[in-house]
């Protein structure tokens, strides 16, 4: 399972200038970290195979260093779903998004992911491949 953060460095609204923390849980599984300050965050919960696809809440919140009180704490019901490579691999996953205007979404906006795109486009340290070019 993973999430995008839209504007995770941007913490101007919440007087924020340290690093912040994040929690991301789902079927008793957790992950923590530090948040990347990027414009887009990605930040992902890997979880058994054996998974239950059925609806289930997802939790994340995003604290301060060395606090305890979170300065966003939200969830959202989610179900999985089931995605495959067309030959012998598959896994259960859902995308999910968080935005200061809109709180926690069950679905990545259009916007966030074309943004997301871009970001990780500039990040590049290659080259584009010529022939891929339209």
């Amino acid at each position: 399972m993973g999430g995008v953060q839209d504007d995770a460095g941007d913490v101007d609204q919440t007087g924020v200038v340290e690093p912040v923390q994040h929690e991301l849980c789902a079927r008793s599984e957790c992950v923590k970290g530090e948040l990347r300050k990027e414009r887009i965050t990605h930040v992902s919960l890997p979880l058994p195979h054996d998974v239950d696809p059925d609806s289930g809440p997802v939790r994340f919140r995003v604290t301060r260093q060395d606090e305890d009180r979170p300065l966003i704490d939200t969830s959202a019901d989610v179900r999985l779903v089931r995605q495959t490579d067309g030959c012998t691999s598959s896994a259960y996953n859902r995308g999910l998004a968080f935005t200061k205007e809109k709180g926690l979404m069950t679905k990545v906006p259009k916007a966030v992911s074309d943004a997301w795109g871009r970001q990780i486009r500039s990040q590049a340290t290659a080259d584009p491949d010529p022939a891929s070019a339209p």
